[in-house]
């Protein structure tokens, strides 16, 4: 089985995804790692300072690497894992808006790539872009008051069937329309 965690920077994908490991014996895909490792990066997006990834070249890369595992769950992090087209299940981890602009404002990033962010997260990209290619195969949880340990549990729940979070019960658009 084949899981994508997806969702804004800030959400909380890298670090549940962390502690994920503990729990299943899977192989863990970072998008992060595979940008530098297979040299997927295209550049620097200079106006909101952030590395732009060849995605096209992406998918062939987990394709072998999902072939080459000996592991029966291979978790897939970050936020463009959504733009693989073969896993089996889609969990994007969304965050309210004033939560997530003050987790991204303790990173050393630039006010437009923190704004891009949220007005990303306000419009629910990477919900959207999960659902073309994945339609109902795609779960959303809110993480915005969620320890580590409850959001594990809730995504251990979500791959053993015994919980849905399905799409359209998150909407931040109509209350933070005014932040875009």
């Amino acid at each position: 089985m084949m899981i994508i965690i997806t969702g804004t920077p800030g959400t909380g994908k890298t670090s549940v995804t962390e502690s994920l490991k503990e729990d299943f014996d899977a192989e863990y895909i970072s998008i992060n790692s595979l940008l530098e490792d297979y040299d997927l990066n295209l550049g620097i997006d200079e106006k909101r300072g952030y590395k732009i990834v060849d995605t096209e070249k992406m998918i062939p890369i987990v394709d072998q690497i999902k072939k080459e595992s000996e592991k029966d769950v291979i978790i897939f992090e970050g936020h463009l894992a959504q733009d693989y087209p073969n896993a089996d299940l889609v969990i994007v981890l969304r965050c309210n808006p004033d939560v997530l602009k003050k987790r991204l404002s303790t990173r050393n990033w630039k006010d437009a790539k923190i704004h891009e962010n949220v007005s990303a997260e306000i419009l629910g990209i990477c919900t959207e872009e999960s659902y073309e290619l994945y339609g109902d195969n795609v779960q959303e949880i809110e993480t915005s008051d969620k320890t580590i340990d409850n959001l594990k549990k809730d995504i251990i729940e979500i791959v053993c069937g015994k919980k849905t979070y399905p799409l359209g019960q998150i909407d931040y658009l109509n209350e933070y329309f005014h932040l875009i």
